[in-house]
């Protein structure tokens, strides 16, 4: 069979038989339309009190970096109740997993719960305001930026050094779960070397060039006019 695929923007209406109409004015005729709308949130396996401190409605939770409730404390923590905008989920849960066990052995501590409940709360509006508000986007993380908010509070968020500038371009156009065994708890000693056989994102690689080259020009247009009110 041959596939056909087309990309448009929202169902208008389903009309008789096979008959779909779209929001820009086109129909075409589909065997079956698959409403992948996301899943519903739901913590069937708790009790109510849980239940009722966790899930806000509106398919929102309450956890502080989608883990822990400030409720409940290091005495509860969800693994993997994340969502990555990109990538995958490994990464984010492998983190996670390394976050409970030093906080199980007692290395590090959860922050009071009034800053988790404020933390919580800017989160939340960062959140509505990147991405578009649905019930689809409530758990919803970027995988580098939350990667390094973890690995900072358990002591192993990459270090950036100019006494090694091949590891630090790797680490900034790159992405590797290995960055995140460098240094601090539970390190290896091969990660290092395995960061900088790393190809650097082009996107990222592309993006650093355009933001130098952008910064020397506006450097120069500086020294420029500094010369040329001197030499007056």
């Amino acid at each position: 069979k041959q596939w056909y695929q087309r990309r448009v923007r929202g169902i208008d209406e389903l009309g008789e038989g096979k008959k779909v109409k779209f929001k820009d004015g086109s129909t075409e005729n589909y065997d079956c339309v698959i409403l992948a709308t996301g899943y519903s949130l739901g913590l069937p396996f708790l009790n109510k009190i849980h239940r009722r401190e966790i899930l806000t409605g509106n398919n929102e939770v309450r956890l502080y970096k989608n883990v822990f409730s400030p409720k409940f404390g290091s005495s509860l923590g969800f693994i993997g109740f994340v969502q990555p905008a990109s990538g995958g989920l490994l990464t984010m849960s492998e983190l996670q997993s390394r976050w409970m066990a030093e906080l199980i052995s007692g290395k590090v501590r959860l922050p009071p719960a009034v800053c988790m409940e404020d933390a919580i709360d800017k989160e939340q509006v960062w959140r509505e305001s990147w991405y578009h508000k649905s019930r689809r986007h409530t758990i919803q993380q970027i995988p580098i930026l939350y990667n390094d908010e973890i690995s900072e509070m358990i002591g192993c968020k990459p270090a950036l050094s100019w006494s090694d500038l091949t590891l630090t371009w790797t680490i900034l156009f790159s992405v590797s779960a290995f960055q995140w065994r460098l240094n601090g708890p539970l390190a290896w000693n091969g990660a290092r070397q395995y960061c900088k056989t790393l190809k650097p994102v082009p996107f990222f690689q592309y993006t650093m060039l355009v933001v130098c080259a952008t910064m020397g020009i506006l450097l120069l247009s500086a020294i420029l006019q500094i010369l040329s009110y001197f030499s007056y």
